[in-house]
C-alpha cells in the first residue's frame, strides 16, 4: 500500500497552466469585447491539451478511455446547441466579432480548471479513484463544450449580417 506515493511534478504543473490558459483566453469574450473570429478558437487548443495530458496521467487501472470520449461527444453536444442561440454580432469592415453577455465559455473553462484540480487532489490523495474518473470525464466534457461552441460561431459568423461595432480600441 505504501510502495507508491504520488509526487507532484512537471505534468500537473503543466495541466495546471494550461488550465489557467484557457481561462485567460476567454476573459476578453466575456468582458463582451469585440474579437477577430479566429480567436474564437485559442482556448480549444489549451483545452484539449489539459483534458489529454490529464488522462494520459491517470492511473492505467482506472483510466476510463470510453467514459472520457463519451463526456468529450456529450461536451460538443452541449456545445454546438449552446452556441446555436447565442447572439452575435459581426463588423465586416474590421473583421470583428462580439458575444454579448456570453459568459458560458467562461464558466465552462473555470468548470474545467475546477475539476483539474479535483482530479489531481483526488489522484495525489490516493482516494477513490471514481472521484479521478469522474473529474477527468468532467475536464473532457468541457473541452467537448469549448470545442463545438467555437466551431458554431466561426461557422454562424460566415453568414451572419453585418453589425457596425464601435472601433475603440482592440
Amino acid at each position: 500500500m505504501f510502495g507508491t506515493v504520488p509526487k507532484l511534478n512537471i505534468l500537473h504543473l503543466i495541466v495546471v497552466f494550461l488550465a489557467c490558459a484557457t481561462i485567460f483566453t476567454l476573459l476578453r469574450e466575456a468582458r463582451g469585447r469585440s474579437l477577430p473570429p479566429g480567436q474564437l478558437f485559442t482556448s480549444v487548443p489549451f483545452a484539449l491539451a489539459t483534458a489529454i495530458l490529464l488522462l494520459a496521467m491517470a492511473n492505467p487501472e482506472t483510466r476510463q478511455p470510453r467514459l472520457w470520449l463519451a463526456g468529450l461527444a456529450a461536451g460538443i453536444a452541449i456545445g454546438v446547441a449552446r452556441a446555436s442561440y447565442l447572439t452575435l454580432q459581426l463588423d465586416r469592415m474590421y473583421s470583428r466579432l462580439r458575444l454579448p453577455k456570453a459568459r458560458d465559455g467562461l464558466l465552462a473553462a473555470c468548470l474545467l480548471a475546477l475539476c483539474v484540480i479535483v482530479a489531481l487532489g483526488a489522484a495525489l490523495a490516493l482516494s477513490d479513484p471514481t472521484l479521478e474518473v469522474g473529474a477527468t470525464c468532467a475536464v473532457a466534457a468541457s473541452t467537448g463544450y469549448l470545442s463545438g461552441r467555437a466551431i458554431t460561431l466561426w461557422r454562424r459568423s460566415l453568414s451572419a449580417p453585418h453589425h457596425t461595432l464601435h472601433h475603440t480600441s482592440p
